[in-house]
């Protein structure tokens, strides 16, 4: 996926299209599990304020994702929190926070492991690379007054206050009810 100038996001890769090219619905109650690997050739980072994000879910209610990982390069106001890698980004992940140093030139693997909800009775874990970063209990992944979500991976960022190159490349793009030994943390 490459965007330059003041593009603001790739064509999407729906995690788990279904046959005829329809995307897979999260539903209310479902469990699933996520996982793909990303690979960062070269990145605008984004700070508070200015979305650029790689995964995100999104209702039909509401393009707002409820859910999403970001890349970002940001300090934090003390000067210490944080700092360049991945990002929470959401209100079912508590808003932006510092999750993971992720470097370029590296692939990377991510697994999400959750159950969708839309009444704050869901759940989320994520690993990177093997570790945990993130769980979080009592989640609402489909965002309010939608009947389902849908998982989208890409560069979804704003083109104009991150205008420039970035290229990352996506693979290994698995989503189900059970992850295969292989794929699991």
């Amino acid at each position: 996926m490459l965007l330059s100038g003041d593009e603001d996001s790739s064509e999407p890769i729906v995690a788990g299209e279904a046959e005829g090219g329809d995307p897979v619905q999260i539903r209310e109650g479902g469990e699933y599990a996520l996982a793909f690997s990303f690979y960062i050739e070269r990145m605008v980072y984004g700070e508070p304020g200015a979305p650029n994000l790689i995964l995100r879910t999104v209702g039909d209610a509401s393009p707002e994702p409820s859910l999403g990982l970001q890349l970002w390069d940001y300090a934090g106001s003390d000067g210490l929190s944080g700092g360049r890698g991945l990002w929470s980004a959401g209100e079912a992940m508590g808003g932006d926070r510092f999750l993971a140093p992720v470097g370029e030139g590296a692939w990377h693997n991510v697994v999400l492991l959750f159950s969708a909800s839309s009444q704050g009775a869901g759940y989320y874990a994520l690993y990177l690379d093997g570790q945990p970063v993130d769980l979080r209990l009592g989640v609402s992944m489909i965002p309010p007054g939608s009947s389902y979500a849908q998982i989208e991976l890409g560069l979804f960022r704003d083109g104009e206050r991150l205008p420039g190159t970035s290229a990352i490349w996506v693979d290994a793009v698995t989503l189900g009810e059970t992850l295969g030994p292989a794929l699991l943390p």
